[in-house]
């Protein structure tokens, strides 16, 4: 009995610990709806973009493939423009198809995604 009620809480810590983080990037779960988002701390966040399914940084950019309401494409924010009390719309670029954001990626350098 006493092992399990350890495994449980061990369960709930881990479930509530961000999957992926970068700086004040995270990739947290709400509701069971998980979102790439900003971090304020203590467990708040700003949303950027929901349901990340590969991710990728370097210094000036986050690359992704993400499927917000189930449309799936290719994403990047460009960390520098990004802060808390930023519009999504100011830093957020996309979706784009493979072929686009293959491109984007070797002209402005975005970090590769790893997608067939």
């Amino acid at each position: 009995m006493k092992y399990l009620f350890i495994l449980i809480i061990g369960i709930i810590i881990v479930s509530c610990w961000p999957s992926w983080s970068d700086g004040p990037y995270e990739v947290y779960w709400i509701d069971g709806q998980k979102s790439l988002g900003y971090s304020l701390g203590d467990g708040a966040y700003i949303r950027r973009i929901e349901n990340p399914k590969e991710i990728q940084v370097n210094d000036k950019f986050i690359s992704l493939y993400a499927c917000p309401d189930d449309s799936c494409g290719f994403y990047y924010i460009d960390k520098s423009k990004d802060h808390q009390f930023a519009e999504a719309t100011e830093f957020v670029f996309g979706p784009y198809t493979k072929n686009k954001f293959m491109e984007l990626q070797q002209t402005m350098l975005l970090p590769m995604l790893n997608i067939e």
